[in-house]
């Protein structure tokens, strides 16, 4: 399957990129469709960490606000697993690492990557990778965490698994990267 784009623009650079292409591409028959106007959001790609105290189920997860979501029958307050962009020249354990110290203060025992998938493919080229991280079960969790430079202010909560797939049930927790890695990481048994 081939396909051809014939003009493309930047139309919003700042924290993210916004593109304007003209594309066209083979259809499934054979014959090629009509040039059409599509947009991508250009963000690159992104890590994910389930946090896991060390001989329990429990998943350590971050409250934020997320501005879009709010007003849309939410908050804007969210739960989350802690995650973070990739830096330029970046790999990904590392900015995994880096992005579970800066939201939840604690290193990992151990760090192991587990899956990766594109987040929404329609409109996103961001691509995500989840990390399994190992936390000591006698680590000092605070009540907060973030980066202050990124105004980050987060709520750290634990949770176990049955009360997780309530949440998820609930609709308490909706963000699809979070609810993905927590269905992914007990529905395998890792």
């Amino acid at each position: 399957m081939e396909y051809r784009v014939e003009e493309k623009k930047i139309i919003f650079n700042e924290f993210f990129r916004v593109e304007r292409a003209r594309v066209r591409w083979e259809r499934w028959n054979g014959s090629t469709g009509k040039t059409t106007t599509r947009y991508a959001v250009r963000r690159g790609d992104s890590v994910g960490i389930l946090p896991v105290i060390d001989g329990t189920d429990e998943v350590v997860m971050v409250r934020q606000f997320r501005y879009p979501v709010s007003g849309r029958g939410q908050d804007g307050f969210l739960w989350e697993i802690p995650a973070g962009m990739v830096d330029p020249k970046e790999d990904y354990e590392k900015a995994a690492r880096r992005e579970l110290i800066e939201e939840i203060g604690v290193a990992p025992v151990r760090l192991d990557s587990l899956i990766s998938f594109f987040l929404s493919p329609g409109a996103i080229d961001e691509k995500f990778h989840l990390f399994y991280a190992s936390i000591p079960n006698d680590a000092a969790l605070d009540r907060t965490g973030g980066n202050p430079h990124e105004e980050e202010d987060l709520l750290i909560g634990t949770f176990e698994k049955k009360r997780l797939f309530s949440m998820i049930k609930n609709g308490e927790i909706v963000d699809a990267k979070t609810v993905a890695s927590i269905l992914y990481y007990f529905s395998n048994g890792i």
